[in-house]
């Protein structure tokens, strides 16, 4: 009979924490080595365990010249890994590709297509889950994009900064440097991130018919008053009322407004207005440059405080809440939005 040999009392320790500690296979092992201490045969280990007799007689030859290291299992090379750096090499200049250029009828690579594409290049073939796994290594997600406007250049750009800022500086102390912009706020609320409960997405309900109004804004980047007009429109007619309550609002003292592009401030009708009313000086901030409107951030937070996720139950409601909002916006509270 093969008994394996008596371990000392470290090696006895060790064996226990192994049995009850060590996952599958090395457990059972380092059970079989206990129980041929305490004088049980090869025969009724292996049946015990469902063993081959020569796996039982191996694991205690292993015991007797290694002690209880001899029991875990060697390191091995396993398979070759076949996303290796050629394999992301290829990948990561597919994504740089256009999937059209590559010769694929589509506008966007999916993890399909990707594999595909590394069959034809390399001649190697990768399971949908080892590409996933490698756009993760890669720091990729899958996610919507966002639109943006076209990075187009006004080539007047510098002549019309340079004719704004100019006619600030020798502006006289009396004169109002006014931005403005038009925003249009609807009965449809308008839907923001918010907390809510996991599994208890918010619902906001839509007003059946839609109403609408244009707030008129215009900011005095000196001394932070803010006018605004409402209009049921965004025409040239609705400017030209807009420019009106501005002379009204400053009695006797120059303007400068600047404003964007939009059609109803360029309309032939406003210069003609324009040329009759000489305060009121109007110049055009450059194409594609809606950032540089200060009163673009005053919209953001208005219609964050004001229609996010919230839906009226008129348009009355709603104008009285936007009368209340302005009211209570102070002059350095403009200013610091307006510089955000």
């Amino acid at each position: 009979m093969i008994y394996v040999r008596q371990p000392t009392d470290e090696e006895n320790l060790e064996l226990r924490r192994m049995m009850r500690q060590e996952v599958g296979r090395v457990s059972q092992r380092a059970h079989m080595v206990l129980l041929s201490a305490t004088r049980h045969s090869v025969p009724e280990i292996a049946e015990l365990f469902e063993v081959c007799r020569a796996s039982v007689r191996f694991w205690l030859r292993q015991f007797d010249t290694e002690g209880p290291r001899g029991l875990y299992n060697d390191p091995r090379s396993g398979r070759p890994r076949k996303v290796d750096q050629r394999v992301e090499a290829t990948a990561v200049r597919l994504l740089h590709t256009d999937p059209q250029q590559a010769g694929y009828l589509a506008t966007i690579w999916t993890v399909a297509m990707l594999v595909l594409a590394l069959v034809e290049k390399l001649t190697v073939e990768l399971s949908l889950s080892s590409v996933r796994m490698l756009l993760h290594r890669l720091e990729l997600r899958w996610g919507r994009p966002r639109l943006s406007m076209p990075r187009k250049v006004d080539p007047d750009k510098a002549a019309k900064q340079w004719a704004i800022a100019k006619a600030v500086v020798e502006a006289g102390p009396g004169t109002a440097v006014l931005y403005a912009d038009e925003s249009r706020i609807c009965l449809l609320p308008v839907i923001r991130a918010m907390w809510h409960w996991v599994g208890h997405q918010v619902r906001v309900p839509t007003p059946g018919t839609n109403v609408s109004r244009v707030v008129f804004g215009a900011l005095n980047i000196r001394t932070g008053d803010w006018d605004y007009l409402v209009r049921e429109r965004m025409f040239k007619e609705d400017s030209i009322a807009f420019l009106e309550h501005l002379l009204a609002s400053y009695p006797g003292s120059p303007i400068i407004l600047i404003v964007d592009n939009f059609s109803s401030h360029t309309a032939g009708a406003v210069r003609d207005w324009l040329a009759v009313h000489s305060r009121l000086r109007l110049f055009y901030l450059p194409k594609y440059c809606s950032h540089l409107n200060p009163v673009e951030p005053i919209w953001g937070r208005f219609k964050g405080k004001v229609a996010a996720n919230r839906l009226y139950g008129s348009i009355s409601a709603l104008m009285e809440v936007v009368h209340t909002f302005f009211a209570e916006m102070a002059h350095e509270k403009a200013l610091l939005w307006a510089a955000a």
